[in-house]
């Protein structure tokens, strides 16, 4: 909590008393900021462990909340008119939903806003699907889900626009995902076309966001990029004459891995090589020696990406060099 600020005359008191010692002990102004650096510096680890335990208290306090919410409903569930379930589900994750909003415009609750925004994503799904259930006269479930996912998208795309909280763009990208999966079904797409196509959208999306204030959601979405990718690559080439293309495929993530820097693609790959390796040649490794070799690869295979990652990364640092250089050069 910020401290109360002192009343006017008070602090054109203690202004003038400082000005006065400054002039009385001939400071300057380098030396009035190194104090107040150092100040700053001896406070801040108790800032932090504050900051960290005010998370922590957030998003403890979200979780209790849906907690209680899902308990109390569960225990209720079969006494609830089909007018109160949907009360229950749906507009409590509504009115949590526009809480969290709300709470965006004051400082005071900034740290229960993403707790809250999640519960509301939770909660408000169950009762679109609560809804669509009770008053729906047939057709297909997945329909209702499109439907479902389609509604969820539309509200948290608009509101993070509106907000810009890298928590409603994580979650519009999970309600778009599985709006598109879930279209590509009923068009009656192969399950397998459907992960190698989710997977390198999922993928090329969260590259364009490696350079925006929401990167901090980016390791998720290449983790479940490059899974889907490779599952469902693996899943069409499988038992095919182009299956050790899956091999090439696999080294690809790895090399993108390194040049974006991102080290659950690095392992994802590395996984994937050695799960293929062992898949590829099993009448070869079905003995202790062939599970010595397949541990020797799967060790060589992590070395080699480490290696791969700093060597891009220090490729990186090498070209931002001359461009640092040159402009401190042109600066007067």
């Amino acid at each position: 909590m910020s401290p109360v600020s002192p009343p006017a005359g008070i602090r054109e008191e203690a202004l003038a008393e400082i000005v006065r010692l400054v002039r009385a002990h001939g400071l300057g102004a380098d030396e009035i900021n190194r104090a107040l650096e150092s100040v700053n510096a001896a406070h801040a680890p108790a800032r932090q462990a504050s900051s960290v335990l005010a998370r922590v208290l957030a998003y403890l306090g979200g979780i209790l909340v849906l907690a209680g919410l899902s308990l109390f409903i569960g225990l209720q569930w079969e006494a609830f008119t089909p007018a109160t379930r949907v009360l229950v589900t749906l507009g409590a994750g509504f009115a949590v939903y526009l809480f969290a909003v709300a709470a965006t415009t004051d400082p005071r609750f900034e740290r229960v806003v993403t707790p809250l925004m999640l519960v509301a994503a939770l909660l408000q799904p169950v009762g679109i699907l609560v809804l669509l259930d009770e008053i729906a006269a047939g057709g297909e479930p997945e329909h209702g889900l499109l439907f479902m996912c389609g509604v969820m998208f539309t509200q948290q795309f608009l509101t993070f626009l509106s907000k810009r909280r890298t928590v409603l763009l994580f979650v519009s990208l999970f309600f778009g995902a599985a709006g598109f999966g879930t279209a590509c079904d009923l068009m009656g797409a192969k399950p397998d076309i459907i992960m190698l196509s989710l997977g390198a959208g999922l993928v090329l999306m969260t590259m364009a966001l490696e350079r925006t204030p929401h990167r901090a959601i980016t390791p998720f979405w290449y983790l479940a990029g490059s899974v889907l990718f490779l599952s469902g690559a693996f899943s069409l080439l499988e038992r095919t004459r182009l299956e050790i293309v899956f091999f090439g495929l696999a080294a690809g993530v790895m090399y993108l891995g390194a040049v974006l820097g991102s080290r659950v693609m690095l392992f994802v790959s590395v996984l994937a090589l050695t799960g293929f390796t062992g898949y590829y040649f099993q009448d070869s490794l079905s003995n202790a020696f062939g599970l010595i070799i397949l541990g020797f690869l799967l060790i060589g295979l992590s070395a080699f990406a480490m290696s791969l990652n700093r060597r891009f990364r220090a490729d990186a640092a090498a070209l931002d060099e001359p461009a640092d250089a040159s402009s401190e050069e042109a600066s007067p």
